[in-house]
């Protein structure tokens, strides 16, 4: 009876074994197949690779990839995924040998930069991590992705004071990136959590009239919600001279959402007695941004001006539209009409250069900006005309300076226009 059972177990366990034996070489030969043909949906087969990638089943996510450059050479995006399934495995050399052939082909590849920098860096190559790096930033020198890089391979490095300067950089772009404000608590001693800025700025006019000079200074500091900034302006305007106090202050709620709320009073008749602003910004997809707010200023009385831009983050370019309507009210009704007594319309662009620090820009407005810190009453200037040219450059260590130079021509009175030449310079620090 013994002897029977022993040999039950033996067959059954031979059954059990053949079974599995003959469904490892079914999955095997399953996994190892991949046909590609014309009708094949690549995109689709690609997503399948990406999904056997996240169930760390590298070989066959790269079987897969290679069928499909075999199909088509020219799909870079599965080849740098390519390099990166050999990266995760700490096959360097073959990641390099993928990545690097994107890179022969397309030179900015914005995936296989980020792709060859976590190569080196994870292989401990520092030098070389950097050289893409700044490749990849020369590019892209407002990418969030790869300022976040810099600044992780300057702390590893031990160089904390330029990490906290490339994290501050970050949080001017983004004050709501999560990641940014976590490794700049994380810096200690270095948090560079202050800001300076100081400008003047001279307008000078036609027909005789004096010129306005307007000197700002303020001072910044950032905090876990966000920054807050305590600014003077003081003017001189044509023989009268006068101060204005202001506050502002970036909340940032998510990763992709802040507001910018800011206040401003002044005793003397040059300046706005009061002007408030609001506004929310939001991150999008692809680079872009966009924003709405309201922003109100009154001298005898009030202005309210409705506003929206938007924004995009371009390789090396910075694009912006931004528009302020002042809607009016029918004295015939109630409510505001859909009548406007004015419409604003600045369209901007930069080309950065070195880094985010590095820029020259122009920008052409019809109508009156009420961000522009200056005395001007803008119910009375709609229509005007405005071309402005300015410079950004890193200097003397954490100090930036910046040059700015505008033509206006602005509607004083009915068919009466005066010329306007603004001249302005700016340095502003972190500590």
């Amino acid at each position: 009876m013994q002897n029977r059972v022993n040999y039950f177990c033996f067959f059954f366990i031979l059954f059990l074994s053949g079974f599995s034996l003959k469904s490892s070489a079914q999955t095997k030969a399953s996994d190892t197949l991949v046909v590609v043909t014309d009708t094949t949906d690549i995109d689709a087969l690609f997503k399948k690779a990406r999904e056997f990638s996240y169930n760390d089943n590298y070989a066959q996510a790269r079987r897969i990839c290679i069928k499909i450059l075999e199909k088509k050479p020219d799909y870079y995006e599965v080849r740098t995924f390519l390099g990166r399934t050999y990266a995760w495995q700490k096959e360097y050399d073959k990641a390099r040998t993928e990545l690097s052939q994107v890179l022969i082909e397309r030179e900015n590849d914005i995936d296989a930069l980020n792709a060859l920098f976590d190569v080196e860096f994870w292989s401990e190559n520092y030098e070389v991590a950097n050289d893409y790096l700044k490749i990849a930033l020369s590019y892209y020198p407002n990418s969030e992705e790869l300022l976040l890089k810099r600044a992780k391979l300057q702390m590893k490095l031990d160089d904390k004071g330029s990490a906290a300067l490339t994290l501050r950089r970050i949080l001017d772009l983004n004050p709501g990136n999560k990641e940014a404000i976590q490794l700049m608590n994380s810096l200690e001693g270095r948090r560079l959590n202050n800001n300076f800025q100081s400008s003047f700025v001279v307008d000078e006019y036609d027909k005789g009239r004096a010129p306005q000079i307007l000197i700002s200074s303020q001072l910044g500091r950032n905090f876990t919600f966000g920054s807050l900034t305590m600014r003077i302006n003081l003017a001189d305007k044509f023989g009268q001279r006068g101060l204005q106090y202001e506050v502002e202050s970036y909340a940032h709620f998510t990763k992709s959402i802040y507001a910018d709320i800011s206040a401003a009073f002044a005793y003397d008749v040059i300046f706005p007695k009061e002007r408030y602003g609001a506004e929310l910004y939001f991150k999008l997809p692809a680079g872009f941004e966009f924003s709405g707010g309201i922003r109100y200023q009154k001298y005898t009385t009030g202005t309210t001006f409705y506003t929206s831009s938007l924004g995009n983050y371009y390789k090396n370019y910075w694009f912006n539209i931004r528009t302020f309507i002042s809607p009016k009210r029918d004295s015939t009704i109630e409510n505001i009409s859909l009548k406007t007594s004015g419409i604003t319309l600045i369209a901007s662009v930069r080309n950065y250069f070195g880094d985010g620090d590095n820029y020259i820009g122009i920008r052409l407005g019809h109508g009156q900006s009420p961000d522009e810190r200056r005395t001007l009453n803008l119910a009375q200037y709609t229509k005007s005309y405005s071309f402005s040219l300015e410079l950004q450059k890193s200097a003397f260590g954490r100090w930036v300076m910046k040059g700015e130079i505008q033509y206006s021509k602005e509607n004083i009175r009915e068919d009466s226009y005066s010329q306007r030449l603004t001249t302005g310079i700016t340095v502003k620090t972190v500590f």
